[in-house]
């Protein structure tokens, strides 16, 4: 018993790493929290920005990001320096984000038309590139930091636990500070101090993160050399690679569908609760507010359930949940069943921001957890591990959300009427139609888009048992004599060590 004991034990690492780690989740929970709420509302509502050329914004950004998401990933896992393959690529990100957000919701009022959509475009491609320079380097190490089934899940719970702070940290000054007033959303002089206060929180627990791991980052062994031949092939086979892997395939294309469906949804959130919900200005921020609480919840239970059961089962729920609830309460509501404005509607929109929150950290837990399983099957087909390149594409899937889903959710505002409406400023204008196109493309749109991922999740196959084998063979395969090419066992790690020692207690 007292080896089994030890054996666990040896994949345990300590809550300081686990805790600075996960802080630079924070990071791209403030700037998802400041972008997928205010930014769409900022531009077509305030600025006067149509939806159309708005939604334009993401989808560009998400096209040029997108494209440099695999550049960076790969050479964050070729890059070796005195700080590792990791450290220098966070640092170096965090100052032009921090410009990008401070300038983004400071548009110059005589800004309009073609320089506004330029400008607004450079503003937001210097954040999200810089944003993938520091999360990529930032997720990989999680399949780096230990190779355990459930310990990987303890990780990414730890980050989901930040995304609950950088939202919070985020959305309660922003309604409670910020837009304060009767109708603080539309004051244009407001936005500016939010974009000041996102930028120093960026600050704060990127040098959190950073400055907390790097001794521990310098301890990391290095990563085992590729197999013969396989470092030769060029960029464009390492990306096929990742094609030629039927768990990553089905997981991408998984995260790809619930993140560009609850990016469009959480785009249009603002929208749905003024117009189609009709919430009171004061009590407007509810559902936002509430759903750092959700996340919370959801955190914590990921961490519970995942010890019973499978990664992949726990996502399948969290999506038909996420997905189903606020199709079935907009059709409460079209129906006449529940009336809009009412105590009920609002009860039931601030549940939905519950929700939301709570399913969207289960698929985030999962999700990072499951890809850092299939880094491991990676490794076993093709004989190197692109811990970064993988972290890479599910980024992809990531902005999604901000990128693919708001471009949809800016042209369906485009497309039922919002746009012109919104140009005048006054919610008063808006007319029953329009409102119920907006209904329907927060709910059965957005529900649409996210169930469709439920066939890919079910066929993916990486269970605690299968992850089991993968390791079991990578063990023989590393130290069968004259196979392992000097690569370190299965197993190395923050968590274990050359020899499987524990290094981190």
């Amino acid at each position: 018993m007292d080896a089994m004991r030890n054996e666990v034990d040896s994949y345990r690492i300590s809550t300081r790493l686990k805790l600075f780690y996960g802080s630079g989740q924070a990071v791209n929970a403030i700037l998802d929290a400041a972008i997928n709420t205010f930014l769409l509302f900022y531009l077509t509502a305030v600025c006067g920005m149509s939806g159309s050329a708005a939604g334009a914004v993401f989808l560009v950004s998400l096209g040029v990001d997108g494209l440099l998401d695999p550049f960076i990933g790969r050479l964050s896992d070729r890059w070796t320096s005195r700080w590792g393959r990791r450290l220098p690529f966070m640092v170096v990100a965090l100052p032009p984000m921090m410009l990008a957000s401070v300038l983004l919701f400071a548009l110059p009022v005589g800004l309009s038309g073609a320089t506004m959509f330029a400008y607004v475009l450079i503003l937001n491609l210097v954040l999200r590139v810089g944003l993938s320079i520091f999360a990529l380097p930032h997720s990989a190490l999680n399949a780096e930091i230990t190779d355990d089934y459930s310990e990987r899940t303890v990780l990414s719970t730890y980050r989901a636990l930040f995304l609950v702070v950088g939202f919070a940290m985020v959305l309660v000054p922003a309604f409670s500070l910020i837009f304060t007033g009767s109708d603080g959303l539309q004051v244009r002089s407001s936005y500016p101090k939010l974009g000041m206060w996102v930028a120093a929180l960026v600050a704060v627990f990127g040098a959190s993160c950073t400055v907390g791991i790097a001794k521990d980052l310098l301890r990391l062994p290095s990563p085992p050399p590729p197999s013969e031949g396989s470092d030769q092939a060029g960029f464009l086979s390492e990306i096929l690679q990742l094609f030629r892997n039927p768990s990553f395939v089905r997981l991408f294309t998984a995260a790809v569908l619930v993140l560009a469906g609850q990016g469009m949804a959480s785009a249009l959130g603002l929208h749905v609760y003024r117009y189609f919900w009709k919430v009171p200005n004061s009590l407007i921020q509810l559902p936002l507010l509430v759903m750092p609480v959700g996340m919370l919840v959801g955190t914590v239970a990921a961490g519970l359930l995942m010890k019973h059961i499978e990664k992949r089962d726990g996502v399948m729920w969290a999506v038909i949940a996420v997905a189903a609830y606020p199709a079935l309460i907009v059709a409460l509501a079209l129906l006449d069943i529940v009336t809009p404005g009412s105590t009920t509607a609002i009860i039931l929109v601030v549940v939905n921001g519950a929700v939301f929150g709570g399913c969207g950290a289960i698929c985030f837990v999962c999700f990072y957890s499951m890809i850092a399983d299939a880094v491991d099957e990676h490794d076993l087909r093709f004989g190197v591990r692109r811990e970064a390149l993988y972290a890479a594409a599910l980024m992809i899937g990531s902005k999604a959300a901000t990128g693919l889903g708001a471009f949809v959710a800016g042209l369906g505002l485009q497309l039922v009427g919002f746009s012109a409406a919104a140009k005048a400023g006054s919610t008063t204008i808006i007319s029953g139609s329009t409102a119920t196109g907006i209904g329907l493309l927060w709910g059965p749109g957005a529900t649409i888009v996210v169930l469709a991922a439920l066939p890919m999740l079910r066929r993916y196959g990486i269970d605690r048992n299968r992850h089991a084998e993968i390791l079991a063979e990578l063990q023989v395969r590393r130290t069968r004599p004259g196979g392992g090419d000097g690569a370190v066992p299965a197993g190395t790690s923050l968590s274990t060590g050359l020899q499987g020692e524990p290094r981190i207690a």
